[in-house]
């Protein structure tokens, strides 16, 4: 017995209807999933760029603490306090900058880190012979450059990271 063909299937026994059907539901899925796909990276860049901003300006705080520091006698009342609170927030905001470096191995900020906690809270922080430093001291010059070398370094990441 011979098999009839209905000259309406196109394909896999599809009619042009169904072929329709399916396309559009196949077009809406994979611009569904290309939609969802901009919009999750499109927020990762915008949540990454928040935390810069807010390190930026952690950081901008610390260097005028810094300055306000080693700007005051080494046995002005209030010193010890300020010393600690500079320790806190210096060490709070390396773990936020190593926190992005571990998200994203495009930013490289290990070293400029060490060099700015060199600065701040290396000699002669918390000495009982600190002397006062003028804002155009070597080492207050020192935290300043350190100071944007990091944010540079997170710059130069976020770039490379969603550029």
């Amino acid at each position: 017995m011979p098999t009839t063909v209905n000259p309406d299937v196109i394909f896999l026994g599809l009619t042009a209807k169904d072929l329709l059907i399916a396309g559009g539901w196949f077009f809406t899925i994979i611009g569904w999933l290309v939609s969802n796909g901009q919009a999750n990276n499109r927020e990762k860049r915008k949540e990454t760029r928040a935390e810069i901003d807010t390190c930026i300006k952690l950081l901008a705080e610390l260097v005028i603490k810094s300055r306000t520091y080693f700007g005051t006698p080494a046995t002005d009342s209030s010193e010890k306090s300020r010393a600690s609170e500079i320790r806190f927030e210096l060490h709070r905001l390396i773990t936020r900058i190593e926190r992005l470096e571990r998200k994203y191995a495009q930013f490289d900020v290990i070293g400029a880190c060490g060099e700015l906690m060199d600065a701040v809270s290396g000699d002669p922080f918390e000495s009982a012979t600190r002397e006062i430093l003028l804002a155009d001291s070597d080492l207050m010059l020192k935290i300043e450059s350190d100071t944007h070398a990091l944010i540079n370094q997170l710059e130069d990441g976020f770039v490379k990271t969603f550029g």
